[in-house]
């Protein structure tokens, strides 16, 4: 009976050796050329239809999104990106230090005249005044010698004192008194992403080598919740930092 097993044992043991050689010998490059290399991974885009989600989590200069089917991606903006954060503030982020954008009337002796209907947080900024129509004055406006003509402004600037409604601006030798009703307005537009939060509404695009793992070039949140000041840290909210 062993006679019979052994060569059948010999059959099997050349027929598995030559399926594990097999492969390997696919793998070689004819004599005197380079060996055979796997192809590089190729850089895609990521379909807008696929890039809207929400935001899953938020870290240090990048994010965790859940888009299209459920797909969870690591999202890293790169340094030129453009970045949109749009939403609302809560009335508490009103205090002393906060840069401003708002848009008043003034009368000839530099008074503001009307309460302001809207107040956007960029996150900061450079301070200026632009006159409203391409920044220039509105022609037959009352002019006072020294100072401002009357008209219409784009402030921005950081508040440097609140009492009750009013907030006070200084921008340069400036000093503007601004009332800001109880139903004013108050917007966020920033590129700060890290005041996103889980739930948060989002529309990203850019390139990824593998899929999960996403360099935007464009990212837009909407925000679910009003921004409010951090418990510990009473300034606007710093930025996240971009990594290369």
């Amino acid at each position: 009976m062993g006679s019979f097993l052994r060569p059948s044992w010999l059959q099997m043991t050349a027929t598995i050796g030559i399926l594990l050689i097999a492969p390997q010998a696919q793998a070689q490059a004819p004599y005197g050329q380079a060996p055979y290399r796997s192809a590089a991974p190729q850089l895609r885009k990521l379909h807008p239809n696929d890039g809207r989600g929400t935001v899953e989590s938020v870290g240090q200069g990048m994010l965790r999104l859940r888009l299209k089917e459920g797909e969870l991606w690591h999202v890293v903006p790169a340094r030129t990106a453009t970045i949109e954060v749009v939403g609302t503030a809560s009335r508490e982020l009103l205090q002393p230090g906060q840069f401003i954008i708002c848009g008043v009337k003034i009368d000839e002796f530099g008074k503001v005249i009307e309460p302001a209907a809207r107040i956007t947080f960029p996150g900061g900024g450079v301070p200026s005044i632009v006159a409203g129509g391409l920044g220039l004055v509105d022609p037959g406006v009352k002019r006072i010698s020294g100072r401002r003509p009357a008209g219409s402004y784009m402030l921005a600037g950081n508040i440097q004192l609140v009492q009750d409604a009013v907030v006070t601006m200084q921008i340069g030798n400036e000093k503007f008194e601004i009332t800001v009703p109880a139903d004013a307005e108050l917007l966020v537009h920033t590129r700060n992403f890290s005041l996103a939060a889980p739930g948060d509404i989002v529309a990203v695009r850019g390139e990824y080598y593998q899929r999960g793992q996403l360099s935007a070039t464009l990212l837009k949140i909407t925000l679910a919740q009003p921004v409010m000041l951090p418990t510990k840290n009473k300034t606007f909210p710093t930025p996240a930092k971009l990594t290369p």
